[in-house]
């Protein structure tokens, strides 16, 4: 990743579809949307319940922060109630050359960042999570910019890694995730 225009903000927008996108439409209609510099995140899926969904967006200078207009209107039929979109600013921004095929994203509210802590920046090429030596093809953390209490988690892996992301649901505390006011989502189909 250049760091000539490094990614300046992850924007989060958590929605509630009708019903759950079983046909993928909600998926497709994300997918088809024209993306900005960075590669697009498919629809993610929440684990406690599969109406709740989300899209996020990693934005570099000169790309608008503002929702897809036509993204949503497309949207609109399947969806029962929109959050309001969140701003997240970059603590780690990193991702190998091969884009990863199944996707986890961690959001919370709780806990109190820091104060300005410096934006970490790690050696190119994929991250390794050496703990396991599990290959991780995207690693994207953000603290919410208004507020000091929050954190975004979004890690990616390859679907030919029999580890990866969404193959072991227990290799993050799930059934903890709603008493610790953590929403998990996630997508492990192929990469659009």
């Amino acid at each position: 990743m250049s760091t000539d225009n490094p990614i300046r903000v992850l924007v989060l927008e958590e929605f509630r579809l009708h019903a759950a996108d079983l046909d993928g439409a909600a998926a497709r209609i994300v997918a088809d949307t024209p993306q900005g510099i960075e590669p697009a995140i498919p629809l993610l899926t929440s684990i406690e319940d599969n109406r709740n969904v989300a899209m996020l967006r990693a934005l570099h200078a000169g790309e608008s922060t503002e929702s897809d207009a036509a993204q949503h209107a497309a949207l609109d039929p399947l969806v029962s109630s929109w959050a309001a979109p969140k701003h997240y600013g970059p603590r780690i921004t990193e991702r190998s050359e091969s884009p990863p095929s199944s996707f986890r994203l961690a959001v919370t509210e709780s806990g109190i960042n820091g104060g300005s802590t410096p934006r970490l920046s790690g050696p190119a090429g994929s991250v390794e999570d050496k703990a396991t030596s599990r290959s991780i093809g995207l690693l994207w953390i953000g603290a919410p910019v208004d507020t000091h209490a929050g954190l975004l988690l979004l890690l990616g892996s390859y679907g030919e890694d029999p580890r990866a992301v969404g193959a072991d649901p227990a290799v993050w505390p799930l059934p903890l995730s709603t008493d610790l006011g953590v929403r998990i989502y996630e997508n492990t189909g192929p990469n659009m």
